[in-house]
């Protein structure tokens, strides 16, 4: 099996590709049934007599704008399979009634849109009548916590991405569902899964202009479901009308500007360059007696500049010899960077389509959809990239090859430059102004490194492309199959950038030249002129080639077998080719240097069977997942501590001698069930239970990382279970009034084996590695309650509130000793499990709207109808952290940083002129330039713990942990006032015994109990009162982090847009 793919997979040869889709197709038709995501809905109903109430039998039920249609049976009922999502419009009739049009009817994906239907008898002869469909709040048929997103739903929200989208559903963050991780959430686009097969994170960059609808299952999923624990999104493309073309158009842009709050490191009296140019220290030190030691701690030391060129003069090399105020200018043009935003963060959407010209009508009705996206996010300040640039690409192409038969052909391409995150290669790049913060907090001596130079990180580059090709067959109204065959393939490149030019032809002094450094790679040691910067060696060290390809095919077989069951069964196989090459690769170094180099090729299976039981509003959906895993190779049999394979004493040259063996595939079982019972006619309890299970990251799972000497530092392990997670959840929904919903769901999730790692050190410590394990579990609770005002003339929107616990751990211990008695004294220390407190949080989404026609009408226009303005806001408890700096036996979560809240804005107005409509917009983000602590901006540990300490907070949180704390309610994230001068507070025994006191701080000296200050003039005296309490006011008394510039993040940004829509 496993070479059967793979020499299509590793050359370009598309007429054989071609081939095997052909065959794929007929070994489809003959199977009839695969796995596949669902991306369509259900009509179904009664059609009756209006004026007996009799069932109708034989009434004609067409879908408008499709070959979809069926006839009512001798109870009135019909039902329609395989509807497209969106709003459609039904068309009724029957020989002596009245024909009946049935619009606005909402189908979602996977869901049932029950239409009950009365005719009357045929008065006047062609006579219609049209109704507007009733939809129901609540959905019956839904047994899980699923939300589905219209275009028209997301054209009104200040989102740029699938991510902003889903972000404001109760339990989702990003792609992170209900505390899963993100690679834990399955996305899909028209039933095509677009998670990467090396780290199973969802490659997300699609055009919103090619979006009809998205679902957010965040809980009870179906069987069809597999390789997912957390969430599904399923998104639905559009289709290209075969009568008319159709398209849009948009464009959002924010000047640039900075991305934090305050002045920017790169300022002359910036924390890393106010030592260096303030006249009172540069020359002869920070530590000359013109800064008090509260102002020296808040900066680096420097020796000045006149020690700087006392060493210039000292050496041998009489080409560097520099005088005081030429090593200044020096250090100047070395740290000439400044970091600022100079690109404007922007998006491009666009999408169109209509009939293929030419060829649309022979070729049955072939049309298509073509859409385009092109962002650029500016990172906080520049890397080796000034930002975050994602380019990608949809075409869909379908045809009618009858009118119960529909080929579609996709094609999904995407490009990422960024920065990567990792020093040693592999799939991690900065995203966001958070990612960057947290790699200067905290981060020692190579902090100048990176705020200094462009170098200090790799630059990454992704392709991806998905091409895919899909059948639908409409075997009848009640039964249809699909067919998909799909090929990816996903190129990386991290490396470093060019190589610095080295001449030396920039004159900065006169007759003094110097080379482009920091600009440009350089691979050997090269420093500043004061030394704190590395311009060259342990540089931009990640490398990364590696190359993914896979084949899939899958397929779903739907059959409503009879009213009360609707019937669903599939397969789908997946054959991978992975190509690894990545690590870490220091010139200057080589004994630090780490590399993956591995090619594997496994495959997968998954089988499923599932029935949908509906009867009178009562739904119970029960369906069985099949995994079949093949890692589809060998590997090695070994002792745990064999030296000759995990130490230095390895040789590749030697690798064949030891034991390796065929790895057997691995078969798991996932039961899944939900049940859903009206209580009321407007409200439902529901329950779902599954097990839910999912592949190991791959690029972990058949891992061998060696170091420069052959030393084994990561080994994974190919046969590791799959991740499981059992969940269980209880939602109840009611509806009131015909236009509000309130939604409650509790949840539990019981998840075993995830992958971690486990250490394991010989007696000699020759051998030292981590293997991968899966001895990771953990358990999460939650519930949520949603408040939605579906309808409305002026205002709609939602606002969901979450409580939710994650408690981790792992079985056995993470570390092994090969001697016994280090293995008994770390088990000692050993602590298992992690019990973190809930962090509770309320999202909102609420939209003011005008009626269409509200107001005078002007030029054919309501200048006043149409307006939007959609208010977004977002409140979280703190976080729950352990602070315990002097390791006091039993503390834990004993510190809580402040709530932190937001607001976001959306203004739009929309003005339809013929079959063009044209959208001004401009989105506001933290429109209120709220302050929210990021938790970075700390020079080391010794910052943190100034400024830890230096808070009041409770004896509760700090009573215990070995220092002195001045009562009160402060908790992390509480700053000083702006323009608040820095007063420390200090505890003393007594102030007596201060053998060089400081004017600065408020003592408390504790022999008398009083508040004292010290005066070179008047000695030792009490605290004026109102002086103190301005102190506590303003809290002048926290000493703030050393790095200003990245305390507050995102300030307010504003993005003008404008979108234009055209029908012809």
């Amino acid at each position: 099996m496993g070479t059967i793919f793979k020499p299509y997979l590793m050359n370009g040869h598309f007429s054989i590709y071609l081939l095997y889709i052909a065959r794929i197709f007929l070994i489809g038709a003959f199977v009839g049934q695969f796995l596949f995501a669902g991306v369509t809905g259900k009509v179904t109903g009664t059609v009756i007599d209006d004026e007996t109430g009799k069932a109708l039998l034989g009434a004609n039920i067409q879908v408008e704008g499709t070959y979809l249609g069926t006839s009512s049976d001798e109870s009135g009922y019909f039902v329609i399979l395989n509807v497209p999502p969106g709003v459609q419009t039904l068309k009724v009739s029957m020989i002596g009634y009245a024909g009946v049009t049935v619009t606005d009817v909402r189908v979602e994906i996977d869901l049932t849109a029950e239409v009950n239907i009365q005719m009357k008898p045929e008065v006047l002869e062609g006579e219609l009548i049209e109704v507007i469909a009733q939809r129901k709040l609540v959905r019956l048929d839904v047994a899980a916590s699923q939300k589905s997103i219209s275009s028209d739903d997301i054209d009104q929200l200040p989102v740029s991405s699938v991510s902003d989208v889903i972000s404001l559903q109760a339990g989702v963050s990003g792609f992170s569902v209900r505390g899963g991780s993100y690679n834990e959430t399955m996305y899909a686009i028209d039933g095509i899964v677009m998670n990467d097969e090396r780290t199973s994170e969802p490659t997300t960059g699609i055009p919103l202009s090619a979006i009809h609808d998205i679902s957010v299952q965040t809980g009870g999923f179906g069987a069809e479901y597999r390789n997912v624990r957390s969430g599904v999104i399923n998104v639905v493309t559009k289709e290209g009308d075969p009568d008319k073309y159709s398209g849009t158009i948009s464009f959002r842009n924010s000047p640039p500007t900075q991305k934090h709050f305050g002045t920017s490191p790169y300022d002359k009296y910036s924390f890393w360059n106010r030592p260096y140019f303030d006249d009172d220290v540069c020359w002869t030190g920070t530590n000359n007696g013109s800064w008090d030691e509260y102002t020296q701690r808040q900066y680096p030391s420097f020796d000045g500049w006149n020690s700087v060129s006392k060493q210039t003069l000292a050496d041998s090399d009489p080409i560097n010899d520099l005088a005081p105020s030429g090593a200044q200018k020096l250090f100047t043009w070395e740290n000439r960077k400044n970091g600022a935003i100079s690109l404007p963060d922007y998006n491009i959407d666009a999408g169109f389509g209509g009939p293929v010209p030419l060829l649309s009508k022979k070729l049955g009705n072939l049309r298509f959809f073509a859409s385009f996206r092109s962002e650029h996010d500016a990172y906080l300040y520049q890397v080796s990239r000034p930002g975050l640039n994602k380019v990608s690409s949809l075409i869909k192409l379908t045809s009618d090859l009858s009118k119960s038969m529909k080929l579609s052909f996709t094609h999904i391409a995407g490009e990422l430059e960024a920065t990567t995150l990792s020093r040693g290669g592999g799939a991690s790049y900065m995203n966001d102004v958070w990612d960057l913060a947290s790699q200067v907090n905290m981060r020692g001596f190579t902090m100048p490194w990176r705020l200094f130079t462009n170098i200090y990180w790799s630059p990454a580059t992704v392709n991806n492309a998905t091409t895919a090709m899909k059948l639908t067959h409409q075997l009848s109204p009640k039964s249809f199959y699909d067919v998909l065959v799909k090929f990816d393939k996903k190129d990386y490149h991290t490396w470093h950038g060019a190589r610095r030019d080295t001449t030396r032809d920039n004159e900065i002094l006169d007759g003094y030249y110097v080379d482009d450094s920091p600009e440009g790679f350089w691979g050997s040691p090269y420093f500043s002129v004061d030394g704190r910067i590395a311009f060259g060696g342990a540089i931009s060290t990640a490398r990364d080639t590696s190359i993914i390809k896979s084949f899939t095919i899958k397929s779903d077989f739907t059959s409503q077998y009879n009213r009360s069951n609707q019937i669903k069964a599939g397969m789908e196989f997946i054959y991978n080719d992975l190509d690894l090459q990545f690590g870490s690769r220091n010139e200057f170094l080589p004994e630090g240097n780490y590399w993956t180099s591995m090619t594997q090729q496994p495959y997968r299976l998954s089988m499923y069977a599932q029935d949908k039981l509906e009867h009178e509003g009562f739904v119970a959906i029960a369906g069985l997942n099949l995994d079949y895993v093949d890692p589809n190779g060998k590997w090695y049999v070994l002792d745990i501590y064999d030296d000759q394979f995990y130490s230095s004493n390895y040789s590749p040259e030697q690798d064949d001698k030891f034991q390796k063996e065929k790895l057997k595939g691995n078969i798991s079982l996932s039961p899944r069930l939900a049940i859903s019972h009206p209580i009321t006619e407007v409200s439902k309890i529901y329950f779902n239970y599954g097990h839910y299970q999912q592949m190991p990251i791959a690029q972990d799972l058949y891992r061998i990382r060696r170091g420069n000497n052959n030393e084994v530092i990561n080994m994974g392990n190919p046969i590791l279970p799959m991740a499981k997670t059992i969940s269980y959840e209880l939602g109840y929904d009611h509806a009131m009034k015909d236009m509000y919903l309130v939604h409650l769901s509790a949840y539990y999730k019981d998840i075993l084996d995830q992958q971690d790692y486990t250490e394991y050190i010989s007696a000699n410590s020759k051998v030292i590695y981590y293997q991968l394990t899966a001895n990771s579990y953990e358990d999460i609770r939650g519930f949520e309650l949603e408040l939605a005002k579906i309808r409305g003339d002026w205002i709609t929107g939602q606002v969901n509130y979450e409580y939710r616990v994650n408690t981790s751990g792992y079985f056995g211990v993470k570390k092994y000793f090969e001697n016994p008695s280090e293995q008994r004294y770390y088990i000692l220390k050993n602590p298992k499990q992690s019990k973190p407190r809930p962090t509770p949080r309320i999202k909102s989404v609420i939209d003011l709207h005008t009626p269409l026609q509200f107001g005078p009408k002007i030029s054919g226009q309501h200048l006043f109808g149409n307006w939007h303005i959609n208010i977004l806001s977002y409140w979280r408890t703190g976080s729950w952290f352990t602070y315990n700096p002097n390791n006091v036996p039993g503390i834990e979560y004993n510190a809580q940083y402040k709530d932190n809240y937001s607001f976001d804005l959306k203004f739009s107005k929309s003005i339809q002129v013929g079959k063009m409509r044209l959208k001004m917009y401009a989105d506001v983000y933290n429109v209120f330039n709220i302050k929210t602590f990021s938790g970075y901006g700390f020079e080391d540990g010794y910052d943190y713990n100034y400024y830890m300490q230096s808070l009041h907070m409770s004896d509760d949180a700090a009573g215990d942990l070995g220092y002195y704390n001045f009562s009160g309610k402060d908790k992390p994230g509480d700053v000083r006032d702006e323009g608040a001068e820095f007063v420390p507070m200090e505890w003393v025994a007594n102030v007596e015994n201060i053998s060089s006191p400081s004017e600065r701080p408020i003592y408390y000296d504790n022999a008398t109990s009083t508040y004292m200050q010290w005066s070179q003039d008047n000695g030792w005296a009490g605290v004026n009162n109102s002086y103190y309490d301005d102190v506590i006011d303003t809290k002048a008394y926290i000493d703030m982090p050393n790095l200003s510039h990245f305390v507050f993040l995102n300030p307010r940004d504003i993005f003008f847009g404008i979108s234009l829509s055209y029908d012809f």
